[in-house]
């Protein structure tokens, strides 16, 4: 189906509004540049990946209550299931501004690569280890660089408030592998280090751009960075916030799943 947004409004709208009010004071009025290249494809992109991240969430959230997890986690992942939900509409709202939105044929019944283990709390940390210990953990770093060099406070405004979101994201995973560490054997780590590997090569710079979110537009600004220092940026997170963080829970990426986007 063709990805499309919707709102129904009425009460679920007055429910919501409070989370997205920060999007009524951006600038939206700004006058962009007459040629902004292909941000407007970044921006329809983004805010698909944000709509995966949201079903992302939730499946964690029900996985979090199958394995027993502290309910303020549990809590926590179902909330960020709403942040995901406005930062959609954040991106959709630039694509719209940025010239209008592409068409994005989707299949909405595979948003989230479901877990391959049987018992519930390693099917947890599989999503959790995959979404926020990566996929969060490098957004921030790559968002704070499409921030600094986007050169409109419309774009800025944006991503500052995406940013500040993801990085409570990216912290759900070791709160919630430090919980669960009593329960996971050095099988289930071995495993969550294959896990971790495969999402990295999922983002490796030599694999689908488009797919890593605002920095795929591998140009200058308005939510893109160029190739070269998407690549270091994304090398340099994958060691500082993936590997480093991992390995100090006992959960080692395989070396070679860290050359594939350059981190050591």
């Amino acid at each position: 189906m063709t990805f499309e947004l919707a709102l129904i409004g009425g009460p679920w709208a007055r429910r919501l509004a409070p989370r997205r009010a920060w999007l009524e004071e951006l600038p939206w009025d700004e006058r962009l540049p007459d040629d902004v290249g292909d941000a407007r494809v970044v921006w329809t992109r983004t805010a698909f990946n944000e709509y995966a991240s949201a079903a992302a969430f939730a499946e964690i959230a029900t996985l979090l209550l199958a394995c027993g997890a502290p309910i303020d986690l549990v809590a926590a992942a179902g909330d960020f299931v709403v942040d995901e939900i406005v930062h959609t509409e954040a991106a959709a709202r630039l694509a719209a501004v940025l010239g209008g939105a592409i068409a994005l044929d989707v299949d909405l019944g595979k948003l989230v690569r479901p877990p391959t283990a049987d018992e519930p709390l390693l099917r947890a940390a599989e999503l959790i280890v995959r979404t926020s210990c990566v996929g969060e953990a490098l957004t921030v770093p790559v968002l704070k660089v499409a921030r600094d060099v986007a050169g409109s406070p419309l774009v800025t405004g944006a991503l500052a408030h995406i940013v500040a979101d993801e990085s409570a994201h990216a912290q759900l995973g070791g709160w919630f592998l430090d919980w669960a560490d009593a329960r996971l054997d050095d099988a289930a780590r071995a495993h969550l280090g294959r896990v971790a590997g495969r999402a990295l090569r999922d983002l490796a710079p030599n694999g689908d751009a488009a797919s890593s979110g605002a920095s795929s537009g591998c140009g200058d600004g308005l939510g893109r960075i160029d190739c070269a220092t998407f690549a270091s940026t994304l090398a340099a997170g994958a060691a500082r916030h993936v590997a480093r963080p991992l390995a100090a829970r006992g959960i080692e990426i395989p070396p070679e799943d860290l050359a594939a986007v350059g981190a050591t």
